[in-house]
C-alpha cells in the first residue's frame, strides 16, 4: 500500500510503501502502556490516515501515522521502516491523539 507523506506545510509530499507491520513483544509492550495494541496499529492503518515526519529528531520512529481507528478515537503512532525490508514497518509507540494532532489531521485530509 503506498501513501503520501505530508512535510511541512504540505509542500513537500514522499511516497511510503507500507505492506506489513513487525509487532513483537518489545513493541506490544511500549503501546500497551499508552493504551494503543497491535490491533490499534492496524485499524488506523487501514482508516486513512495522514503521515508526517517524527517532529523530534534523533528518535527511533522515522515517521507519525496520525488518524482514527475504526471506533473514531484519534491515535500517533510512531513507526520506522525495518532496515533491509523495505515495506515492512515497525511501530516504535503510539498514544492518544490530543488537540494539536487532531487538528493537524483535518487540515490535511
Amino acid at each position: 500500500m503506498y501513501t503520501g507523506v505530508y512535510g511541512q506545510g504540505m509542500r513537500e509530499r514522499v511516497r511510503l510503501r507500507i505492506e506489513e507491520w513487525q509487532i513483537d513483544d518489545g513493541n506490544l509492550s511500549e503501546l500497551a502502556k499508552h493504551g494503543a495494541t497491535g490491533k490499534t496499529v492496524h485499524q488506523v492503518w487501514r482508516e486513512q490516515p495522514r503521515y508526517r515526519y517524527n517532529r523530534k529528531k534523533n528518535r527511533t520512529a522515522t515517521h507519525e501515522m496520525v488518524g482514527p481507528d475504526r471506533g473514531g478515537k484519534m491515535w500517533v503512532i510512531f513507526i520506522k521502516e525495518v532496515n533491509y525490508q523495505p515495506g515492512l514497518w515497525r511501530p516504535i509507540t503510539g498514544w492518544e491523539a490530543e488537540g494539536p494532532d487532531k487538528e493537524w489531521y483535518r487540515r490535511n485530509k
